[in-house]
């Protein structure tokens, strides 16, 4: 780990000069753009969703959209911190909130935000997304009068170009897996021909439901540029809680509270997530 004290990385000041051109406050997000998804690419991707368990959004922000939240990534890295204190800036929870048309239409008028989040810099050739997994055991569909209806969702920001090269995701389709015996439990069970990758271009929106394996590619020394990528998760705030605190997708914390959640993403995924040597100590 860098120079970064720990009275450094608990005061809200340090985080406020390290990225100047961000902001940590209390406000809340009403006045946040909407992002224009039409109704045919719900439709596209609604029948990807239920079909294959997976959305793929290409090009829903822009460039000017997402620089700001890179070149922040970028200073993380630059001083050897996690990226998920890319999540102490109000720009970071604006971006999830602009795909509120988005969630609202496969989560309901009144979605909530799961505590639950993460954030990469993968570099060429040094590093990996996260091994294969399912972001949930819990049941992600249920049914109800007569029709189904989804629990949860995550959803994948790419900040750059994410390639096969630089470790895009990729899936097992849900359509393969419902062929095999019993679910997936070790990625030796998946056949290989059944593994689909999913490129995807900086500022592109990809989603899952949460019952889908899943899983980061390894990044080789050919890739023309690092893997930078936000991921939050979502759920119907008409059923039980699937983990507590839900939060208001409006009103993100205020800014010691979002470093506290913060500090416990890093004791969640400590055993999936490259956190810099000593960083938890």
């Amino acid at each position: 780990m860098n120079h970064t004290t720990k009275e450094q990385i608990k005061s809200i000041p340090f985080w406020r000069d390290l990225n100047p051109h961000l902001t940590i406050s209390s406000d809340p997000l009403t006045t946040a753009p909407l992002q224009i998804i039409d109704d045919a690419l719900l439709s596209n991707v609604s029948g990807s969703l239920w079909q294959d368990g997976y959305l793929n959004c290409q090009s829903i922000f822009t460039e000017q959209d997402i620089l700001p939240i890179r070149q922040a990534m970028e200073r993380l890295h630059s001083h050897d911190l996690p990226q998920a204190f890319i999540y102490l800036y109000d720009e970071t929870w604006e971006l999830f909130f602009r795909l509120r048309a988005l969630l609202q239409n496969f989560l309901g008028e009144n979605y909530s935000v799961l505590p639950h989040f993460w954030a990469w810099y993968i570099d060429p050739g040094k590093a990996k997304g996260w091994p294969p997994h399912r972001d949930s055991a819990d049941q992600s569909v249920i049914e109800l009068y007569g029709q189904e209806m989804l629990v949860s969702l995550s959803l994948w920001i790419p900040l750059t170009d994410a390639t096969p090269e630089n470790g895009c995701m990729s899936v097992l389709p849900l359509s393969c897996e419902q062929d095999y015996e019993a679910p997936v439990t070790d990625p030796s069970e998946i056949a290989l021909q059944d593994i689909l990758c999913l490129p995807a271009q900086a500022g592109s929106v990809l989603g899952w439901r949460q019952d889908l394996y899943h899983w980061g590619g390894r990044s080789h020394r050919n890739a023309q540029t690092p893997r930078l990528s936000l991921s939050l998760e979502f759920q119907n705030a008409a059923l039980d809680p699937l983990c507590e605190p839900l939060l208001d997708p409006k009103h993100p914390l205020g800014p010691e509270e979002r470093l506290n959640l913060i500090f416990q993403q890093f004791e969640k995924y400590k055993h999936i997530a490259d956190l810099p040597e000593g960083f938890l100590a």
